[in-house]
């Protein structure tokens, strides 16, 4: 199967069909490329503090930096793209919320090695799910080619088993031009792929989860009350200031977690979040 790629005037209906259908879609050049230029600039700070991969599934060549979201005002301003958003409410819309669980900052180097394919999903154990539970993707901060370590995914295999033995040869590499946006959902099978060029490849790691599960990255603690305060309400909901699912979420007495941001406001109390009456 074919990678399907759309241009900046995708629709919903096509960007729900090739998530179905293929698991993953390319919308190129969505950004441009001064917005993904300014992300690294806001992020260069704190270079010094990326870590290296320990392990060959992470990439001896490979430095990742996290904590975008805080980091990276450029970044805020397009983590509630409205592609991403359309995307994010097909194919996690079943769940009674979905939300923001992590992204990093990625850079694979020169001469590393590709990585083994699997399934982000498998971070909540090897459980074939009836339905999606993540929508990742991957913002191309620079141009992302099949010499440099593109990521490698494999088409339709969202409708494949947890079993699969899956190679990068089964796989085609996702190339796209800087700003470009990957986007697939976390029961695709994909993989880093190799660098074989002499420069840096880097790209912004996306993950979303349905709003019952453990985010990937902590955002209490990435994003506290302190930080998020001055933020739009609709992306510290985002980040994880609401209640979840039936009645997950709520602190103190059953109040509203954007409370404890803005306890100067008012905001309803209960822990209910689905009320039949």
């Amino acid at each position: 199967m074919d990678l399907p790629r759309f241009d900046a005037d995708v629709t919903a209906d096509q960007l729900g069909a090739a998530l179905d259908e293929a698991g993953c879609c390319v919308i190129d050049e969505l950004a441009a490329p001064s917005v993904m230029a300014a992300i690294s600039t806001e992020l260069d700070p704190f270079r010094a503090g990326a870590s290296m991969g320990a392990s060959s599934f992470e990439g001896h060549q490979t430095r990742r930096l996290g904590s975008p979201l805080p980091r990276s005002a450029t970044f805020r301003s397009i983590a509630m793209h409205p592609v991403i958003m359309s995307a994010g409410e097909h194919v996690l819309g079943h769940a009674t919320g979905w939300r923001y669980s992590a992204a990093e900052f990625i850079e694979i180097g020169p001469n590393e090695t590709p990585q083994r394919i699997h399934r982000d999903q498998w971070k909540y154990d090897m459980i074939d799910f009836d339905v999606e539970i993540e929508l990742n993707g991957m913002w191309a901060i620079t141009d992302f080619t099949e010499a440099n370590g593109a990521t490698r995914i494999i088409p339709g295999s969202n409708h494949l088993g947890n079993r699969e033995k899956l190679s990068m040869e089964d796989s085609v590499p996702a190339e796209m031009a800087c700003g470009s946006l990957l986007l697939y959902t976390g029961s695709t099978y994909h993989g880093g792929g190799p660098n074989d060029s002499g420069e840096w490849r880097s790209g912004l790691s996306l993950q979303h989860a349905v709003s019952w599960l453990t985010q990937s990255t902590n955002q209490f603690l990435e994003c506290p009350p302190s930080m998020v305060k001055d933020w739009p309400d609709e992306l510290a909901r985002f980040v994880g200031y609401a209640k979840a699912g039936n009645g997950l979420g709520y602190w103190g007495d059953s109040e509203d977690p954007l409370s404890a941001v803005h306890p100067d406001r008012e905001f309803e109390r209960g822990w209910a979040t689905v009320r039949p009456d």
